[in-house]
């Protein structure tokens, strides 16, 4: 006769939970996706936006075309209100002066009045260098989108080449940089303008700085000029590098 001790156990008991495994772990290259995914979504959306072509602002009542860059900056008062909220937070864009393809750094329109131009607390623009200065570190989404417009009628042998881009991040003491962002943009047969976008994510640290080289690799450098759609940006996404995401 068997004992009650020994009775079978009760099939309606808890079990005890499963101990806990990998799968719950961190993802470090999930999390890098989609921060650059949601980054570059709102940097596209942005220079879309500020730097689509269309129509004149027209004084006469009606609906508001779509917002574009002016042929040239100019101040805008109601830019605003016609304009997209930026990004919270860190944030700085800043649309390009030059106009000639002249080999060597980019120099950039900085009065946030004017139109697409906008610098945040902590985002200061350095003229002399022409560098953007970041005060706060953390991870930044930065991009660069180059804007390209035909200025003079040519054959196709002198519409060959191309326009490239660097962007350099220095810090304040080391006066060496290596290109962070690069962008090369052949320059079509046909056409009469044409842009290229490039962006990602990194790493910069309270102080540093960013610039940008330009490289013309043309045969006749006046047939083409640099457009308003050329701008640097760069907003904060992160105010640590989280664990894990390659950087």
């Amino acid at each position: 006769m068997r004992s009650s001790t020994d009775a079978a156990p009760d099939p309606e008991a808890q079990r005890p939970p499963a101990p806990a495994g990998r799968a719950c772990g961190p993802l470090p290259w999930a999390l890098s996706a989609a921060l650059l995914l949601l980054a570059a979504a709102c940097a596209a959306c942005l220079v879309r936006s500020w730097a689509a072509p269309g129509a004149p602002v027209s004084p006469s009542p009606g609906p508001a075309p779509s917002p574009r860059l002016p042929e040239g900056p100019e101040l805008a008062p109601d830019a605003r209100a016609r304009l997209p909220d930026p990004p919270q937070g860190a944030f700085a864009q800043l649309v390009a002066e030059d106009v000639q393809l002249t080999e060597g750094p980019l120099r950039w329109y900085s009065d946030p009045s004017l139109t697409g131009v906008t610098l945040a607390p902590g985002m200061s623009y350095d003229k002399q260098t022409h560098e953007l200065v970041v005060a706060e570190a953390g991870v930044y989404y930065v991009f660069l989108n180059l804007g390209l417009k035909r200025v003079v009628a040519s054959n196709s042998d002198s519409s060959s080449g191309s326009v490239s881009v660097a962007l350099h991040l220095q810090s304040l003491h080391a006066r060496a940089a290596s290109p962070a962002l690069t962008l090369d943009l052949p320059l079509p047969s046909l056409g009469n303008s044409v842009s290229g976008f490039r962006g990602g994510l990194l790493h910069v640290g309270a102080g540093q700085r960013l610039g940008v080289h330009l490289h013309p690799a043309v045969w006749k450098s006046r047939t083409w000029q640099l457009s308003q759609a050329t701008v640097l940006g760069l907003f904060r996404v992160a105010t640590e590098v989280p664990a894990g995401l390659p950087l």
